[in-house]
């Protein structure tokens, strides 16, 4: 008997369904008009799968990004340990780096999710500030700020490309649903015209995998 679409089935296996029962259509005297209601349905699904498809992609490349940002943002907080601990040396009467890394040191920060990260190192900038304009390690305010900027900026980047991603299967996932429906007209009109037995023909037919192999044998026989 003819299988019908599910919404569990992949958008590939919709296409690929309607399709083949598109073809069908097409090469059987009377049976066109099926072909014609239910191919824009597909063309609408292979664009929206194409859209999502994309839309992952901008989002794996917006998390790479990040990363990437996140990594110079970790490289200027160790930075800033390493000049905070060399400080100190020269001049222990008046050590810094407990006061800019109270916590005990920055390889917590640098396990810290992005968020929480870009916090932190705001922290950190405006301890330094809290120096005077005149100590050595208000250089490092200017350069920590652009590498915070930049992890906030990839932070919202991300967010954004996440809700293009769930906008985008959100269409995909209606132009399945409009596609099933469209499957499910042609069957039953099909069905009318034709009678069952012969509408099943213009659809896939279910096969198991025995089934499938028995019919490749056979015509490796022929």
């Amino acid at each position: 008997m003819a299988r019908q679409l599910s919404d569990s089935m992949s958008s590939e296996v919709h296409m690929n369904m309607s399709l083949r029962h598109s073809r069908s259509c097409r090469q059987t005297k009377g049976a066109a008009e099926f072909a014609d209601k239910i191919d824009p349905f597909i063309l609408v699904l292979d664009e929206k799968h194409l859209e999502t498809k994309k839309m992952k992609l901008l989002q794996d490349n917006a998390y790479d990004d990040l990363v990437f940002t996140k990594g110079g943002l970790d490289d200027r907080i160790r930075s800033i340990s390493d000049l905070a601990k060399q400080h100190d040396r020269e001049n222990p009467a008046n050590s810094i780096s407990t006061l800019l890394f109270p916590k005990g040191g920055y390889s917590t920060i640098l396990r810290y999710p992005f968020t929480k990260k870009a916090d932190a190192a705001q922290e950190i900038k405006e301890r330094i500030k809290s120096l005077g304009e005149e100590h050595s390690m208000a250089a490092q305010i200017p350069l920590l700020e652009a590498d915070i900027a930049k992890v906030r900026t990839s932070i919202g980047k991300l967010q954004e490309a996440k809700t293009n991603v769930r906008t985008a299967v959100a269409n995909e996932e209606v132009a399945q649903a409009n596609l099933r429906k469209q499957y499910q007209h042609n069957y039953l009109d099909a069905t009318k015209m034709f009678g069952k037995t012969f509408a099943n023909r213009l659809f896939p037919q279910t096969a198991t995998k025995k089934k499938i192999e028995e019919a490749v044998e056979e015509t490796s026989d022929t």
